[in-house]
């Protein structure tokens, strides 16, 4: 007989060793590293490119979003303001709800994770804290005045169902928007993590008629050794971070394994997977004192892909304390088929 502990070591074992062999992604190609000035805090949760250029949002600012322009040595962030809704979304459980109350008073009351843009130039911005997606849309004249986008309860109670946004603080950590904009994809960002689709209809964002939920799992990897020098003890569970739409397919920002994978858009079944931990487990880009990994915004396009640090004013070992961002070179094999693991 299996003693309870050993049990429970076992399956956790077990859970891990799918995740242990995206070790074995092939290295991304580092092209610059850029810190960001400008960004409070270091929090830089989100990135896109829209209509040409970097744009960016922080999980502890509600009122604006960041414009990003190459300047001398980085990236100088200038603001973008928008006129917020007076109303918000209230169709979580009381129990997150009330932990969006409780950020809030923190300075954290949306909580902003991800932007994504379709080619009309409309912004959209997923509320962690309250499962909600926010349309800025693009400059014309003045301050552009935000909407919150209709959303099904649905999107929330079939996500629930499968094991989705079950924690405060880990809901809908990416979004992605096709370019028509009548198709967005949410990431759900750990415990279980999962990518779930909406669609445009006449009556707001619904579940497409098969469903919404493309995938939801909950998994965990050795949390030691992911590098050089890194021995944190424990296990981790399986996350997304960011999400992008790009060429017909969801790239996943996968933090604690240190990787981009590409993924189907209809069933987010994963095709290929890119690792970055030779880049950003090492000095001087590592930061020792975090349990977890950092990376938390992505956009990929023609010209690669850009990730983003929320070091969250964290300061590395050479005292630097601003985010930065990680261009690597699109990999050669970017659109080959399902890499046999």
């Amino acid at each position: 007989m299996i003693r309870p502990l050993a049990g429970l070591a076992l399956v956790l074992l077990c859970l891990a060793i799918p995740a242990m062999a995206f070790q074995k992604a092939p290295e991304l190609t580092l092209l610059q590293a850029s810190p960001v000035v400008g960004m409070a805090q270091g929090n830089l949760s989100g990135l896109a490119r829209c209509a040409g250029e970097l744009q960016a949002v922080s999980d502890r600012q509600d009122g604006h979003l960041y414009l990003l322009r190459a300047a001398e040595g980085g990236w100088q962030a200038s603001v973008e303001p928008f006129v917020l809704p007076e109303t918000r979304p209230t169709h979580l459980p009381l129990q997150l709800l009330a932990g969006a109350w409780l950020r809030g008073l923190r300075g954290q009351a949306l909580d902003f994770e991800g932007i994504s843009c379709d080619d009309e130039g409309n912004r959209y911005l997923v509320s962690e804290s309250l499962l909600a997606i926010l349309k800025v849309p693009a400059v014309n004249e003045g301050t552009p005045v935000a909407e919150w986008l209709e959303m099904d309860e649905g999107v929330y109670a079939e996500g629930a169902e499968r094991g989705l946004w079950q924690r405060i603080n880990a809901l809908a950590e990416g979004i992605a928007v096709s370019p028509d904009g009548n198709t967005l994809w949410l990431a759900a960002e750990r415990q279980a993590r999962g990518l779930v689709k909406v669609e445009r209809q006449r009556t707001g964002w619904r579940c497409p008629v098969v469903g919404c939920v493309l995938l939801a799992e909950r998994r965990y990897l050795p949390a030691e050794p992911f590098g050089p020098g890194i021995m944190t003890g424990g296990m981790l569970p399986l996350d997304f971070s960011a999400l992008s739409y790009w060429k017909g397919r969801l790239w996943t920002l996968e933090r604690n394994e240190h990787q981009v994978c590409r993924r189907h858009p209809e069933s987010g079944q994963r095709e290929r997977c890119w690792s970055f931990a030779g880049t950003l487990l090492r000095a001087p880009y590592h930061y020792p004192e975090a349990p977890y990994g950092l990376a938390e915004a992505l956009t990929v396009d023609e010209h690669g892909f850009m990730i983003g640090l929320d070091n969250n004013a964290r300061r590395r070992p050479d005292g630097d304390d601003r985010p930065w961002v990680f261009h690597f070179a699109l990999p050669d094999d970017w659109q080959k088929g399902a890499r046999r693991e």
